[in-house]
């Protein structure tokens, strides 16, 4: 790297972070003014009107470190992620306004990544010994990579639920992805990831203050759940196996899911949980690892945003370890292991909890 482009990363970093941390503040009186705040319900942690548009923000944040980035480090990939992004703002903005309903959302997600999976940079042909598998076909690579953002993004807009988790998460996760780029020596993407640091460092400033207080809603869940999983994809459609110095290559979509463990694991929890209450899986309830945590602890929603960030950092640095050093079935079966202990854990919080309640 040299020094013109380090300046260049460091200005984008620095740029997410004052846009945010400037831009934030005007969407709080905005909103104040035309009383459009998030509704208090039975799943709420917040017994009071909030704004709920950091979103806005974010999505000014991204649509110009993308377009920007791009005329330092020229690629093509900012003209099919800004128009998916669209239509995943718009999508958040509505139902953050007026509501949209669950099919609704999902036909929207679907025409969003369709344009994304247009680029060849978003397209992936080769998992190079991930469980096995090197070479996809298309017919199911496809539908696969499909499902993949689809989860994604509903997994990380679940995950938003109590103040500073998922800005929490989203600096953690972007960082990552830094640190990945620069060893693909992907410069254009790293600016990016790097100034949504930036103004996730800021964001956290509003989502934890008493006074200044915004949540990201649905506008921002969405639109960097979206973005999360783009990210994934792209860097799985490259042939990191060339450029990425570890051991055991097949072990990269594995550091992957480490990095992006707190939704992904979540997610497919409280699926379960609901199946097995008779439930719709995208029923409400709390039965989040957040919401467990919050009310058997009886800590604040700071200190258990920082608890589950230093859980999922944790779990990135041990899987880091052992996916550098051991090979592809030792490495699953460290973080099921992990995966299975905390689920019982939890089960465990969860059924203390219920027994209280009766």
């Amino acid at each position: 790297m040299t020094t013109y482009t380090a300046l260049i990363l460091i200005i984008f970093f620095t740029t997410g972070f004052m846009l945010m941390y400037f831009v934030t503040p005007v969407v709080i009186q905005v909103v104040k003014l035309r009383r459009l705040f998030e509704p208090v319900s039975n799943r709420s942690s917040h017994g009071q009107n909030v704004p709920s548009f950091g979103g806005i923000t974010f999505f000014i944040v991204l649509i110009l470190a993308l377009n920007i980035s791009e005329q330092f480090f020229v690629t093509s990939r900012a003209v099919f992620l800004v128009p998916s992004a669209l239509f995943i703002f718009f999508m958040g903005l509505k139902d953050d306004l007026t509501g949209i309903s669950p099919w609704n959302k999902i036909t929207v997600q679907l025409i969003a990544t369709t344009i994304l999976f247009l680029s060849p940079d978003f397209q992936i042909t080769n998992l190079h010994g991930f469980l096995g598998i090197y070479e996809i076909v298309p017919w199911i690579c496809i539908p696969l990579a499909f499902l993949v953002v689809i989860f994604y993004i509903n997994a990380y807009n679940l995950i938003d639920g109590i103040d500073g988790l998922a800005s929490g998460l989203g600096a953690l996760f972007f960082t990552f992805f830094s640190l990945v780029y620069f060893t693909l020596n992907d410069f254009m993407m790293m600016a990016v990831c790097l100034a949504m640091v930036g103004s996730f460092v800021a964001f956290l400033r509003f989502n934890t203050s008493k006074d200044k207080r915004i949540f990201l809603g649905d506008t921002g869940s969405l639109l960097i759940g979206f973005l999360i999983a783009a990210i994934v994809i792209n860097i799985l459609s490259k042939d990191y196996h060339e450029e990425i110095q570890m051991k055991y290559v097949a072990n990269l979509p594995l550091l992957i899911i480490s990095a992006l463990y707190i939704p992904v694991f979540d997610s497919i929890r409280v699926f379960i949980i609901r199946i097995q209450n008779g439930k719709s899986p995208f029923a409400s309830d709390r039965s989040h690892i957040h919401h467990v945590i919050l009310e058997y602890f009886k800590i604040s929603h700071q200190k258990t945003s920082l608890l589950l960030v230093s859980l999922n950092a944790l779990i990135l640095f041990i899987m880091g370890f052992i996916t550098d050093f051991c090979n592809h079935k030792t490495s699953i079966f460290v973080l099921v292991f992990i995966t299975l202990i905390l689920a019982v854990v939890l089960h465990k919080l969860r059924m203390k909890l219920l027994k209280n309640v009766v």
